[in-house]
This record gives structure tokens, C-alpha cells and sequence, in this order.
């Protein structure tokens, strides 16, 4: 008996050894997509996820961390080694955490999937140095003109015409009421400030960068180039024509027509809830953010709020600034977990598989989506496969709770119009500009000199940073 209570212990311990060993053998791959814990609906569903894909790849485990990328701390987490397995970031920073090893080359993996000839050509791009790629898109953003259609009406502007008992934005003949120019949606601005009392008819972005990174797509469509090859070389022009009037155009909207708000320092965080307080007619913001107001300001999805194209410049140049989020990997991690990472990802529906795990998860979404009060409209897709692409516009328009009219023509004219990011230091050129626009939006900013102002800031930006590229 004695004997036998011994042979037990010890197979008991070899067991547990065993267990201990295999838990410890377990790949471990750390998502850094894992959303924070205040918003518990997002947490349940990728747990869901998690529980799924270990359940299927009991060799994997999955580690969520709520990682925001910040181009001031991402390179002390490099070198320290604690970058998460995979994260996601901007596009406009591959190119530089590529250039510096951050990031891992995942060609290989994504071919042995299959998934290399299905990613978006230009995102891939943007992902690509040397022949090689280093991440997978999650998705794309266009820029494009955000509107509260109820101020509009109050201010006179919109009605509506057929009685139907929603606002229309488009006259009897089809003609768009809402502005294709950027002399129309300064008009149109004014108007709103004039007719309504504390509501500004526009706003201009001019903190984080984020004033920057608007105001190069303005400067597009007033026919401005900030980065060209000249003989060879990369030369930075910010104080181009085209800058110079976009900038006069900021500064005139400002001073002249009293049109923004009076705040000098603005960002991203602000549009949405000068929107929802109805102190804000119009601002320019991302396709990926127009839920933002719906959620964060408590309105059913068909409250008339409309986002459009960008408008045209005065010689007719129209782009809408294309920008996404791309997943990436840290340059420490293993192949394995790579392809466990890749694998993730379908189990979040975030790839080009159209299995059956990967449908569940993106109903999943939507699902969450809808819960949350989240307006679903048509994406930016990533993936260019037959099968992705279909299901995902099928699955868009089942589960569509908004009037397509406030929205049909940003997605219907994006394609023709989009144009990404300029290729240097982009990050560093928007904190530039904010620069800029923070000068002409001061209460003294009536009496600068745009072009000094703007020459100033571009050689400096050409000095510490463009030469550095050629």
C-alpha cells in the first residue's frame, strides 16, 4: 500500500510537471489591438475570440494588451524589448520603423497563407521597402466633410423639399446642397455664424498634428505639392502656392468671416462634441471616426448628421487624404508567433479568410456595433479578394441602420479622389503646420505675413529633416 501511495505521488508529480511544461511550451503572442476594460462589450467579444482560436490552436496563447502606438515612447518599448507581438499604428509610420528594425518582415508568412496578392496594392505599399512587407492593413480612412444637417436647416440653408420628414441634401433635380467648393463652404460657413447664435459654421484643427494632417489635404485641393523629387533630391514645400492660399483661405474664414470657433488650440477630440452640442455646423474628419458623435453624444443613428466629399480647390483639384491603420509586428517576434498572430487575426475577422470563424466574428461585430449605437456604413476595405469583398458588402448593407443618402457620395467619388500621405517625416510635417495654423488662428494672426510664416517653417523642416533623406 505503502508502494503504491508512493508510485501515485510520483505520478501525480510527473503530471503536474508535465501540465506545468506544456503550459509553459505555449506560444505566446501578445495582441496589442486588446481593447481597454471600460468598454466591456469590445472585451467580451475578444475574449470570445481568444477562447475560440486556443480552442482550435491549443499550441498558442493569447496575451491582450491595451497598447495606444506614441511616436514619443515607441522607441524606448523597441529597445526594451516590450513592443506587443502585434499592434496596430498609422500608415504613415511603417517607412520609419522599417528603416530602423522595429518591425518584423512578414513576407514569407503572408505568402504561405495566401494572403499576399489579396492585401490592397497601395496599402501593402505603404507596409513595403525593398521588395519585402512588414504588416497587414486593418483598414482605410478618407477625409471628407462632416455635417450637422439640423443647423444647416436653422440657418437656412437645407429643408426639407419633398416632405418626406427628412432633411434633404439634395435639391429637386439631384444637384448636392452641400458644399463641392471650398468658396462654397466658406459661404456657407458665414452664413451659419451669422444666422445662428454660439454656433460656429467651421472648424480648423491646429493641435497633435492633427491640424497639420488636415490641413495638407486642403492644401492638395488648393493645388499644393509639400513634398516633390527635384533633380534627385527630396525638397520640402510647405510655402508652395498652393500652401500660401490654403493658409490665406484658414486666415480669412478666421478673421474676415468670423466663421470658427475662437479656440487657437484644437484637436481631434474637440470636433466630435462641438458637434454633438450643436456649436459646430461642419469640420473635416476621418471616414473611420464618423461614428465618434453618434456613440460619444448619445444620437440614434438617423439623426441628420451627413458626411460628404472633400470640396475642390479654386482650379478644381479635389483629393481626399487616404490614411488607414496598419497591423504590425514587433522585430523580436518569432515566426511562430507570427503565424499565430496572422491566424488571430482571421479569428477576429480581420483578414481575407472567409471561413467560418472569420464570418461568426465579423457578424460578431457588427452585432457589438450595433449595441453600442454605432452608425454601420460601408468601409474602406482592406483585402481585394472576390469572396472578402462581397460578404463584407452584403453583411454592410443587412446591417445598414443609417439614410445612405447623408453618406452615398463620399464613398461613390472616394476612389477617384484619394491620395495618400506625403512619403517623409509626415508625423514631423504636421506638427510643423499645427505651427502655422496656430499663428493665423490667434487673435493676432490677422496682421502675419502667410507666405514669411510658411517659408520660415519649411526651411526649417527642410534643414532638420528632409535633407536627411537625400
Amino acid at each position: 500500500m505503502k508502494r503504491l501511495m508512493v508510485l501515485i505521488t510520483i505520478a501525480l508529480f510527473v503530471f503536474a510537471l508535465s501540465a506545468c511544461k506544456d503550459k509553459n511550451d505555449k506560444i505566446v503572442i501578445t495582441i496589442g489591438m486588446w481593447p481597454d476594460e471600460t468598454a466591456k462589450e469590445d472585451v467580451e467579444m475578444f475574449k470570445e475570440w481568444k477562447r475560440r482560436f486556443e480552442n482550435d490552436y491549443p499550441q498558442y496563447e493569447i496575451k491582450g494588451q491595451n497598447y495606444e502606438y506614441n511616436v514619443d515612447t515607441f522607441l524606448f518599448m523597441a529597445e526594451t524589448g516590450t513592443i506587443p507581438t502585434v499592434f496596430q499604428t498609422w500608415f504613415t509610420e511603417p517607412q520609419k520603423l522599417i528603416a530602423n528594425g522595429y518591425v518584423k518582415d512578414i513576407t514569407d508568412e503572408l505568402k504561405t497563407l495566401g494572403w499576399y496578392d489579396k492585401m490592397d496594392p497601395e496599402m501593402r505599399a505603404a507596409m513595403s521597402a525593398n521588395g519585402r512587407t512588414y504588416g497587414v492593413p486593418r483598414d482605410g480612412y478618407g477625409l471628407g466633410l462632416f455635417m450637422n444637417l439640423q443647423l444647416l436647416e436653422e440657418a437656412g440653408l437645407i429643408e426639407d423639399y419633398d416632405h418626406d420628414g427628412k432633411l434633404d441634401l439634395y435639391d429637386s433635380e439631384g444637384n448636392p446642397l452641400y458644399p463641392e467648393t471650398f468658396d462654397k463652404l466658406l459661404t456657407m460657413a458665414s452664413t451659419v455664424t451669422e444666422r445662428l447664435e454660439y454656433v460656429a459654421g467651421f472648424m480648423v484643427l491646429s493641435a497633435n498634428k492633427q491640424g497639420g494632417w488636415q490641413f495638407s489635404n486642403i492644401a492638395w485641393n488648393f493645388g499644393a505639392d509639400l513634398q516633390v523629387q527635384e533633380n534627385g533630391k527630396w525638397v520640402s514645400k510647405l510655402n508652395s502656392p498652393g500652401a500660401i492660399a490654403a493658409l490665406e483661405w484658414i486666415k480669412k474664414i478666421k478673421h474676415e468671416n468670423n466663421a470658427l470657433p475662437s479656440d487657437v488650440s484644437l484637436s481631434y477630440n474637440d470636433w466630435w462634441s462641438k458637434i454633438g452640442q450643436e456649436t459646430l455646423a461642419m469640420c473635416i474628419v476621418g471616414s473611420d471616426a464618423i461614428a465618434t458623435p453618434f456613440v460619444n453624444m448619445d444620437k440614434p443613428t438617423d439623426y441628420p448628421y451627413a458626411f460628404v466629399p472633400m470640396p475642390a480647390g479654386p482650379s478644381g483639384e479635389r483629393y481626399s487624404l487616404f490614411g488607414g491603420t496598419p497591423y504590425m509586428f514587433s522585430a523580436k517576434a518569432t515566426s511562430e508567433q507570427v503565424m499565430g498572430a496572422l491566424r488571430f487575426l482571421e479569428y477576429m475577422g480581420r483578414s481575407p479568410e472567409m471561413s467560418d470563424v472569420a464570418k461568426q466574428s465579423i457578424e460578431d461585430g457588427m452585432q457589438v456595433a450595433l449595441k453600442k449605437g454605432m452608425p454601420i456604413l460601408p468601409s474602406i476595405k482592406p483585402w481585394i479578394n472576390e469572396d472578402y469583398v462581397s460578404y463584407m458588402e452584403n453583411m454592410e448593407q443587412i446591417y445598414c441602420n443609417v439614410n445612405m443618402d447623408y453618406f452615398k457620395d463620399f464613398y461613390a467619388l472616394f476612389d477617384s479622389m484619394k491620395r495618400t500621405e506625403e512619403p517623409h517625416y509626415c508625423q514631423e510635417m504636421y506638427k510643423a503646420l499645427d505651427g502655422a495654423i496656430q499663428t493665423i488662428l490667434d487673435p493676432k494672426g490677422i496682421t502675419v505675413n502667410v507666405e514669411n510664416l510658411l517659408t520660415t517653417i519649411n526651411n526649417d523642416f527642410q534643414k532638420n529633416y528632409m535633407n536627411n533623406v537625400n
